[in-house]
């Protein structure tokens, strides 16, 4: 089977999306599926990489494709399938309409909430925007039931929409005794919905408790030079800026506590599963898809979001406890092994593709020969 994959970012680049594209497309080809790709921002090398201009020069999200452009490469790749991940840039737009045109089945997977505000109001600002009038995909799938709620209600679709969740490579993110030390960490961009501000805070309620563990922030944002104002003064928080790939596994396995103070916006967390696939126990907010990854008291604590007192508290629960810690580590490698695992994933993915092709999957047919 050939699937084109759709993705604005390269797979190549860092970011959730990237991430969940690329671990995706490299498990499928492993079982024998040709897969390729075509993004708009950033750059991957190999000629199952497509990559396609905007209107203007500009490497944004915003900036559209031309429609008959992604009509082409798509009747060039020839795919059996085309698989759109994210629903609300241009070229998700576009690659949907293109595959109605050309009669091939189309999987659009949401993996956003609204970065602010009730859904409630974004669903109203749906009959503004061409999304609701042009997205006619043949399945919709989301990463969690809050983004299936919100993308069923934004397109007005009366079918239900399949919850697939995120995946990890858990032979990547892994446990490592050894390298694991007492610092707090946490991963992601430095924008306000993700709430480091509310960290920062909560550290500095730590150190009045007589905690003085590190904190590692890695990540880039426009609020960088603000976090970094309101973390004057406290030796103890270390901005690592943007880290690759290996050393992000490195910090993951060394971390005593990972901490995730979402405000808003979190259809799931990808960072939530690379901390849990390493052993690592989670502090995070009660917000969006959070609560369907970390389960309160089991692999972590859930506190309420933009309250650094509550966030402070537990995760001082958690260091003030080796016991604690070992249970939830425990816990949090259990999890992602079992329910988060590429292998997992991949195959309700394959179960999506069959539908899709109406294939019936008892027939037990190779991938290389549907």
């Amino acid at each position: 089977m050939r699937i084109l994959m759709v993705s604005e970012w390269a797979p190549c680049t860092y970011g959730g999306v990237s991430s969940q594209v690329r671990l995706l497309s490299e498990w499928l080809r492993k079982r024998g599926y040709d897969v390729w790709v075509m993004y708009k921002q950033g750059y991957c090398k190999g000629d199952r990489y497509i990559k396609i201009g905007g209107v203007l020069p500009l490497e944004y999200h915003v900036v559209p494709p031309m429609l008959w452009e992604v009509k082409n490469i798509i009747s060039e790749v020839k795919p059996d399938l085309v698989h759109v991940h994210h629903s609300f840039t241009p070229l998700s737009v576009l690659a949907v309409r293109a595959c109605s045109k050309l009669g091939i089945p189309c999987i659009l997977t949401n993996h956003s909430l609204p970065p602010a505000g009730e859904s409630d109001y974004w669903v109203k600002f749906s009959y503004l925007t061409p999304y609701r009038w042009l997205l006619k995909p043949t399945i919709v799938t989301a990463v969690s039931t809050p983004a299936a709620l919100f993308i069923r209600d934004f397109l007005g679709l009366k079918d239900t929409i399949k919850v697939i969740p995120n995946a990890i490579d858990t032979n990547k993110f892994k446990p490592n005794v050894k390298l694991r030390e007492d610092y707090i960490l946490y991963v992601g961009r430095l924008v306000r919905r993700k709430g480091v501000h509310i960290l920062i805070k909560a550290t500095k309620i730590l150190r009045d408790m007589g905690f003085t563990n590190r904190v590692l922030i890695a990540g880039r944002g426009y609020l960088e030079r603000y976090l970094k104002l309101l973390a004057s003064g406290v030796d103890n928080i270390l901005f690592l800026g943007e880290v690759n790939e290996y050393r992000k596994i490195k910090l993951y396995a060394g971390a005593k506590i990972f901490v995730l103070p979402s405000i808003a916006g979190e259809s799931f967390g990808v960072v939530l599963l690379e901390a849990l696939s390493s052993g690592t126990p989670v502090v995070a907010t009660n917000v969006g898809g959070v609560p369907e990854v970390v389960k309160n008291g089991s692999e972590g604590f859930l506190v309420d979001p933009g309250e650094p007192y509550e966030l402070a508290e537990a995760i001082a629960k958690i260091l003030s406890s080796e016991e604690l810690w070992l249970r939830m580590s425990i816990n949090a490698r259990k999890k992602a092994v079992e329910k988060f695992s590429i292998e997992t994933v991949g195959r309700l993915y394959e179960e999506v593709y069959a539908e899709a092709l109406g294939i019936n999957l008892m027939t037990k047919i190779l991938p290389q020969r549907l």
